[in-house]
């Protein structure tokens, strides 16, 4: 019976020695993204991203790297490494695919992720297989990644290996919230690179026979929700190069890893009471039954990450009136002949509008462009014009911030204008509908219709 069973064995041994190794695999994409906690333009890259990959039927694996613009608590060496000392980036939200270069560019803007293109080449040299063991008690993670090679001239890789976590909760910076400090309080991160498990570009993995093996063991941190975490291997030739395949597995069995959890706000930070003066107000006539009251302080503002900033005001006045007339201007979302329309944001129309303070960039307003940071979103109040012009503003932030405003308006008649994307001259720009999106081109210098350079 034993001596039969050797047999056995030997036959089949011999016979997978003597299967051949498959040409080609199927590949699995790498998708790194690189955001930052104190990024206020992040959160509409990580929507573009969602719905680009909502849309692709080729598997990715996205992850994100918190690194570049300053420091935040998801920040690790490795993310920073990758950024800068391999990727020489120096903006986020960025996406870099495989990578890659995608027309001549490895890094590019989360803007435009939708132009990436998936390579022709679907198929990859070698596989890449992950299998693990995690104890619950221990938190100790046992990994071993191998596969297949179909190059018969490699002689090694570079293998990675890193922990990913989902649904982290934390503070996060956006352009369009409602206060002077533009952040969510609570914002769910997701697919946030925890640590490199191998060195930072990879560990040489020898190539035997075709085959490759890896081995190795990991302590989760005890801060990690190990429910939400993914373990990611990927393959490249060479140090700073190309991705071949890539792969990944849930740390815990029965469980996405987190994958459902997606990027969206929870909770706004409330920022302090704030009271500002303005110097100047010109009244336009808009093509919607609306005066648009724009004003503007001489007085400077230096910001961390956009320098030199004034503060600027949109108040949309509902009147066909070519002049104000003293009185009372209630805020508020009606929409009523004598009232003032509400600050409003629609992230699937990609449409901000109504009334509205915030920070603009002071170089680009020498130049006619109003690039806005650092909102405050009317939600209600009021504005009293008295008989000699004196503008008094007194209105709430959607998350309670109370903000005052005075100003001096001269009774002079509107300007018109038809031209229905804020801070541009009809003259100077083109409009153009892209995939869905409204970009706007001045000077050879593209916009989003929010203002934001690409």
């Amino acid at each position: 019976m034993k001596k039969s069973l050797v047999i056995l064995l030997l036959i089949a041994a011999i016979g997978m020695s003597a299967q051949e190794v498959p040409t080609f695999f199927p590949r699995k994409f790498l998708l790194e993204h690189f955001t930052s906690a104190n990024c206020n333009q992040c959160p509409m890259g990580m929507k573009y991203i969602v719905e680009y990959l909502d849309k692709q039927t080729t598997p990715y694996i996205w992850v994100s790297h918190h690194a570049v613009y300053g420091t935040d608590e998801y920040t690790i060496p490795a993310s920073n490494a990758i950024a800068m000392n391999y990727l020489g980036m120096n903006t986020v939200p960025s996406v870099v695919f495989n990578r890659s270069e995608q027309d001549g560019l490895m890094v590019i803007g989360a803007w435009t992720i939708e132009n990436l293109v998936v390579e022709d080449d679907t198929v990859a040299e070698a596989s890449v297989v992950i299998e693990h063991q995690f104890d619950v008690a221990t938190r100790r993670l046992d990994v071993t990644v191998s596969g297949q090679v179909a190059n018969t001239d490699r002689k090694e890789y570079l293998l990675s290996i890193l922990i990913k976590e989902n649904g982290l909760v934390g503070k996060q910076e956006d352009a369009f919230c409602s206060w002077k400090g533009a952040k969510w309080q609570e914002y769910m991160h997701p697919r946030v690179v925890r640590d490199m498990v191998t060195a930072t570009f990879g560990d040489t993995v020898k190539v035997e026979n075709q085959a490759y093996s890896y081995t190795m063991s990991y302590i989760l941190d005890e801060e990690w929700v190990a429910e939400n975490c993914c373990v990611v291997a990927y393959l490249t030739p060479l140090e700073k190069s190309p991705v071949i395949n890539a792969e990944q597995v849930a740390l815990v069995a029965g469980t996405e890893g987190g994958e459902q959890y997606g990027p969206y706000g929870i909770t706004e930070g409330k920022g302090p009471n704030t009271s500002i003066s303005f110097d100047s107000v010109r009244v336009t006539r808009l093509g919607n039954g609306q005066l648009e009251m724009m004003f503007i302080s001489s007085k400077t503002i230096k910001t961390s990450y956009f320098g030199i900033c004034k503060q600027v005001g949109y108040v949309c006045v509902n009147t066909e009136d070519s002049v104000l007339q003293a009185g009372v201007y209630p805020i508020d979302k009606s929409g009523v002949t004598g009232t003032i329309t509400a600050g409003y944001r629609l992230d699937e129309e990609e449409t901000l509008g109504g009334s509205r303070l915030f920070y603009a960039v002071s170089a680009d307003l020498k130049n006619g462009i109003v690039t806005p940071i650092h909102m405050w979103r009317m939600s209600s109040g009021e504005m009293t014009i008295d008989a000699d012009g004196n503008i008094s503003l007194n209105f709430v932030t959607y998350n309670g911030t109370s903000v005052t405003a005075t100003a001096a308006y001269d009774f002079s008649p509107a300007s018109t204008r038809v031209e229905d994307v804020e801070g541009f001259r009809s003259s100077e720009v083109q409009k153009v509908l892209r995939d869905g999106h409204l970009l706007i081109e001045k000077q050879g210098q593209w916009y989003t219709v929010w203002g934001y350079r690409l």
